[in-house]
C-alpha cells in the first residue's frame, strides 16, 4: 500500500498499536491469522481544525447524526502527452459548501430515492442504488454520461453538449426529473460493469453531515469529454494523482483522508486498463479519534489496500 508523505503509518504485526486509542472492537491480527496478501496499515491523519467544536469536551464524538447513502466517481483517463499513468477528474469544492468546504473531491453526492428505478443492461454487483446516484452525478457535475445504448455505445461530447442534452443535466441537478427518465427517452441504460467498485468510507461520528459513500472508477468513455461545469465545485481539471498527493503533503492542495487515500492508489496504476482490473473487495471503513504520543486528537484507520479495513472483520 502507498504511504502518504509526511503521514504516519504503522503495519500491524500482532498486538494493536496504542491499544488505549483503538476503536472499539477494532484490533490487529497475528500475521499467522490473517491472508497474506492483506496487510492492514494503520494510517494516521491531522483532524481538521473546523472538527475541534463539534466535538465534546472529553474530546469524544457529540451525538450521532444520521448517515445518508453517498457515491462517487473516480472518472480516469490514460496520461495524455506520452505521460505514463492515469489522471482523474476532480475538482476544488467551492467554500461555501457546507460539506468539505475548499476541498478537493471526484464528482459525487448523495443516492436519491428516483436512483432506485435506473435501468441497467447487467446486474450491478454492487448497491443498484448507489451505482445509478454514480452515473447521476456524474453526469450532473461534469457531463460525462456512464450510459450505453443497445449496441454498448455511449453518446459522444457532441450530442451530450447539445441544449436538449444540456437540459436533461440542468433538470437532472435541480431534482425535477429522475435519471430513469432520461435514459430511457434517449434509448440508454447503464452498463454497470462500467463502473468498478473501489472503496467505501464512512463519515466519522463528530461530522455533522454524515455520509456512507460508495467510491466507483470508470474510464471516461470514448468521444467524451469531462467539463468544468461550475456549480459546486471551482477549477475542475485532470490531475495527476500523484502530483495531487505531492501538492496535498505541501499544503497546497486540501483534501479528506478517502481522497488522499484514494489518490495515492490511483497513482500506483500504470494505465486504465490495469486499474479497471484490480482486484478490490471494498467495506465500509471509518475513521476514528484518537491521541497521538504527544496527547493530539487525531483519525486513525485500519486499511488493507484492496478496499477495506482489517481482513475478515
Amino acid at each position: 500500500m502507498i504511504r502518504r508523505p509526511g503521514s504516519k503509518t504503522s503495519a500491524c504485526r500482532g498486538d494493536p498499536a496504542d491499544p488505549d486509542t483503538r476503536r472499539a472492537g477494532s484490533r490487529c491480527r497475528s500475521p499467522a491469522s490473517r491472508p497474506a496478501t492483506l496487510v492492514p496499515v494503520l494510517r494516521e491523519f491531522p483532524l481538521p481544525g473546523s472538527a475541534s467544536d463539534r466535538l465534546s469536551p472529553d474530546g469524544g464524538p457529540g451525538p450521532a447524526t444520521p448517515i445518508r447513502d453517498a457515491s462517487t466517481v473516480m472518472l480516469v483517463r490514460n496520461g495524455v502527452n506520452g505521460a505514463d499513468g492515469v489522471e482523474v477528474f476532480a475538482f476544488r469544492r467551492v467554500p461555501r459548501m457546507a460539506f468539505a468546504p475548499g476541498m478537493l473531491v471526484f464528482p459525487g453526492g448523495s443516492v436519491d430515492p428516483g436512483d432506485a428505478g435506473t435501468p441497467f443492461l447487467d446486474e450491478p454487483s454492487d448497491d443498484a442504488p448507489a451505482v445509478a446516484a454514480a452515473v447521476r452525478e456524474t453526469f450532473e457535475e461534469c457531463g460525462a454520461l456512464l450510459a450505453v445504448d443497445a449496441a454498448g455505445s455511449a453518446p459522444d461530447a457532441g450530442t451530450l453538449a447539445s441544449p436538449a442534452w444540456e437540459e436533461h443535466r440542468r433538470r437532472l441537478a435541480a431534482g425535477e426529473v429522475a435519471l430513469a427518465d432520461v435514459l430511457a427517452d434517449a434509448g440508454l441504460a447503464v452498463r454497470a460493469a462500467d463502473l468498478h467498485p473501489w472503496a467505501r468510507w464512512v463519515t466519522p461520528p463528530f461530522e455533522r453531515r454524515r455520509f456512507d459513500t460508495r467510491f466507483y472508477v470508470a474510464a471516461l468513455p470514448p468521444g467524451q469529454q469531462a467539463r468544468d461545469l461550475g456549480g459546486e465545485g471551482e477549477r475542475a481539471a485532470w490531475l495527476s494523482p500523484a502530483a495531487a498527493v505531492a501538492a496535498h503533503a505541501a499544503g497546497e492542495l486540501p483534501m479528506l483522508p478517502p481522497t488522499l487515500v484514494c489518490l495515492e492508489e490511483l497513482a500506483a496504476a500504470p494505465d486504465v486498463t490495469t486499474l479497471l482490473t484490480t482486484p478490490r473487495t471494498p467495506r465500509s471503513v471509518s475513521p476514528w479519534l484518537a491521541r497521538d504520543a504527544a496527547g493530539d486528537l487525531v483519525l486513525r484507520i485500519d486499511l488493507d489496500g484492496r478496499g477495506g479495513g482489517e481482513p475478515g472483520q
